[in-house]
């Protein structure tokens, strides 16, 4: 199990029992839904799509007491790690999880994550460890099919088995370049699984700063990118992926850019007002129309997740020189710029909890976001198809100095896409209906003849 010195925190961070105290927070609603959840999952007979199976909870609680071991210097962090161990370790190595070890070892490491994150912090159980062993000596140990984020928990989990705190990760880096950790994101028009690919498979590479392995790029890169991920999230109050990007800071570094720490100031906040990190899947009229142990099932179902994330986020904050910023630095940004790529948010009268704090920032404190306000602009323009505004914001950004951001090289590259179509479109127009169709008709055949080629 891994050990830290207790410290305080470093003058001018986050105070240190507020960070404790929120991972205690998560830790305590863990133990909740271990009790309630752990054996045999959520069903909900309303609504299908927020059923649970059991193993998704057991394997996520153990992971957030692996990550919560980091602080486990902390008494209150320590006791609390240990109770839920305890509760979790016969839903870990239940008869369901040896049996599908020997029944699927396909699918070995899936069955066996639980087991080797409780294992990590000094709960192991020799039993397990033998038919794991066993499962992955058959022949289809390997025979199942998986995208590169996946294949990076696997060799995660495998590294964690190995028992050794400073185990060698040969493959961490070579799948890493697999991953999207290795190309640019889709800043724009990117998806939900799209992020979580990221999110996860930095939490894989980096193994919660327990024992990392080398980023396929530099930090600075996935930083930059993580930036506007996280404008996008905070923006559309999705905070279970917005806490799962602001990890990047963390875990790849100390240094928190103005953006992580606003965002961390956001999350914070949300999480005093509501009690805990909402999420979409929760319904306040929902959790009403329930009581009693009804009503606790649903809200842990549908919000653990999401305070779980909390958990993670300040478990990492807490190791020694990672903790955000207690006061938003600043930067050299222009006098003003937020003020003015304020206007094209502004316009689209589009209410956010994140405003509520932005709103309370001094002048030079809210310039220092304004990079942060273009991701937040630029994603809605091109949601919108106002590509007039887009162009016109891109140039604003320009004036500003913030038009080098990847998310701001994707905007021109989409206008300059849009205006080649548009050129493309009007010469065939001006083309005479015979020539037209010849025009066509050899495109497609080159296209064709190019596809051959290519195969």
């Amino acid at each position: 199990m891994r050990k830290t010195t207790q410290r305080q925190a470093e003058p001018g961070t986050w105070d240190q029992h507020d960070l404790l105290r929120r991972l205690c927070h998560a830790l305590d609603i863990a133990k909740l839904t271990v009790d309630h959840l752990a054996a045999n999952g959520y069903a909900d007979t309303r609504d299908p799509f927020k059923n649970i199976r059991p193993e998704k909870i057991i394997a996520e609680t153990a992971v957030l007491l692996l990550a919560a071991s980091s602080a486990i210097s902390h008494k209150e962090v320590a006791s609390r790690i240990h109770a839920i161990a305890g509760q979790l370790v016969p839903h870990a190595r239940s008869d369901r999880a040896k049996i599908g070890l020997c029944l699927e070892p396909s699918v070995a490491w899936d069955y066996a994550l639980p087991h080797v994150c409780l294992s990590r912090i000094g709960y192991g159980d020799p039993v397990f460890d033998e038919l794991l062993r066993l499962s992955l000596q058959a022949q289809s140990h390997a025979g199942r099919e998986r995208l590169p984020h996946r294949m990076l928990e696997q060799e995660w989990a495998a590294m964690g088995w190995a028992r050794s705190k400073h185990a060698s990760r040969p493959d961490a880096l070579r799948l890493a370049r697999l991953s999207a950790l290795h190309r640019p994101m889709d800043l724009l028009a990117g998806t939900r699984d799209d992020l979580y690919a990221f999110t996860h498979a930095l939490m894989y590479v980096t193994d919660f700063n327990l024992n990392p392995a080398p980023l396929p790029r530099p930090r600075a890169v996935l930083l930059a990118e993580a930036e506007a991920m996280l404008a996008w999230c905070l923006d559309a109050q999705d905070y279970d992926l917005s806490g799962e990007v602001l990890l990047s800071w963390p875990m790849t570094g100390r240094t928190w850019s103005p953006a992580a720490a606003f965002a961390f100031r956001v999350l914070a906040h949300v999480e005093d007002q509501a009690g805990f990190l909402p999420t979409p899947s929760t319904r306040v009229d929902e959790a009403k129309a329930r009581t009693g142990v009804e009503r606790i099932q649903y809200l842990l179902a549908t919000a653990y997740h999401t305070v779980y994330v909390m958990g993670l986020l300040c478990a990492m904050s807490l190791q020694p020189g990672f903790p955000p910023p207690a006061v938003l630095p600043v930067s050299d940004k222009k006098p003003g710029s937020a003020k003015r790529i304020l206007e094209f948010i502004d316009a689209d009268g589009k209410p956010t909890h994140w405003r509520d704090e932005f709103d309370q920032l001094t002048g030079p404190q809210a310039d220092a976001l304004a990079g942060f306000l273009l991701h937040i602009a630029l994603r809605r323009k091109t949601a919108s198809r106002d590509f007039g505004k887009l162009y016109d914001l891109l140039n604003v950004a320009h004036d500003l100095e913030l038009a080098d951001s990847p998310a701001a090289s994707q905007a021109a590259e989409l206008l300059e896409r849009l205006a080649a179509y548009s050129r493309i479109s009007a010469n065939a127009q001006r083309l005479p209906l015979e020539d037209a169709s010849l025009g066509t008709s050899s495109f497609v055949q080159h296209d064709a003849e190019g596809q051959q080629a290519t195969a």
